[in-house]
């Protein structure tokens, strides 16, 4: 198992650098630099886009900017901004690197600390994304044992195609008429952001967020409520819940004791990487409801050509994808040992 695991981590530290790698090569061949925007200024002479290029590393390769962007500038021994392990001046360009979760600062939240414009928006993106877990799950699951203990009957095929209906229709789409109708006419909802201003109460917050998390949970209502039905109809048809039913055990005793304990455990299993692939993945809702989240925050880094905020959050969106499917793996080979077994061998 140890060995399993550290393997599994290794593959994913590689994996990680390479999304590292192919995020950087995106960016570079992106139309426009984090200073182009400057060539239609008059009032910036060559001298000065010269000047600035240097004090952001845009000098030099790129290969040579792919390596300072992920180990800093201190391994450089050219490096003008360095000497004996110290930063001399220049604090733009006394970057750490990644991999010490330094990603330098903020074109266009005054210089600040890349990671900590990033860290004021990680608590909203946190709450979106465990919200909308809850209500899925809430939601999900009931429809998924519901439909496979009618498996075949009215409710099941009334189940099915209520979720091809949802999953039909763009999940961004519905919130936004869902905002027009509840928020706008019917003014039961907040038409967006995370709290009244002046106010900010834990029940504030909480009005604020059913509808976004309510909207963010319908991929989970459709996605748990088939993988459980499945799995349940799986179940349902193995020898041991025969045996149960003809020891004289009742429905009830068979369905929680044999049936739902076996069906729910894969399922359980996958629900931490769920959640951090939700928290990497919320940006059309955030931008719909106004959501001062991570997602948010990308769009407007792209916009302003904030190269620095971008990329960190490709680089966290990334870490956290790899990190969910990491640990899904790791569980399931603690409920599965087939899992190991068939990598292995």
């Amino acid at each position: 198992m140890t060995r399993y695991i550290v393997r599994r981590s290794i593959q994913s530290f590689f994996l990680m650098l390479l999304a590292t790698l192919i995020g950087f090569t995106i960016y570079q061949m992106a139309p426009g630099g984090p200073i182009q925007f400057l060539d239609d200024d008059p009032r910036v002479t060559s001298a000065d886009y010269n000047r600035l290029a240097r004090l952001y590393g845009l000098d030099r390769s790129i290969p040579m900017q792919y390596i300072a962007w992920l180990t800093g500038e201190d391994w450089l021994p050219r490096s003008p901004t360095w000497r004996s392990g110290r930063c001399l001046n220049d604090a733009d360009r006394c970057s750490r690197g990644i991999i010490r979760l330094d990603f330098g600062r903020s074109f266009s939240y005054k210089g600040r600390s890349t990671i900590e414009v990033i860290a004021e928006r990680i608590p909203a993106s946190f709450a979106l994304g465990l919200a909308s877990l809850i209500v899925g799950v809430v939601g999900g699951v009931p429809l998924g044992i519901y439909a496979a203990l009618r498996r075949g009957k009215l409710p099941d095929h009334v189940i099915r195609v209520f979720t091809v209906l949802l999953n039909a229709v763009p999940h961004w789409w519905l919130g936004l008429l869902l905002l027009i109708f509840l928020g706008g006419y019917l003014r039961l909802v907040p038409l967006g952001g995370m709290q009244t201003i002046g106010d900010g109460s834990l029940l504030d917050r909480l009005h604020h967020l059913i509808l976004p998390a309510t909207v963010a949970a319908i991929g989970g209502w459709i996605g748990y409520s088939r993988i459980l039905r499945f799995e349940m109809l799986e179940v349902l048809n193995q020898d041991y819940v025969r045996t149960a039913r003809a020891k004289g055990l009742s429905e009830r005793l068979v369905l929680w004791r044999h049936v739902l304990r076996n069906a729910l455990m894969p399922f359980v299993t996958g629900l931490s990487g769920i959640f951090l692939l939700i928290l990497s993945g919320s940006v059309l809702f955030e931008m719909v409801f106004s959501w001062p989240g991570m997602g948010r925050l990308f769009i407007a880094a792209v916009n302003a050509r904030d190269y620095p905020v971008m990329m960190a959050l490709f680089v966290i969106g990334s870490f956290l994808g790899i990190l969910g499917i990491l640990m899904v793996d790791i569980l399931y080979s603690f409920v599965d040992p087939r899992v190991k077994y068939d990598i292995t061998k």
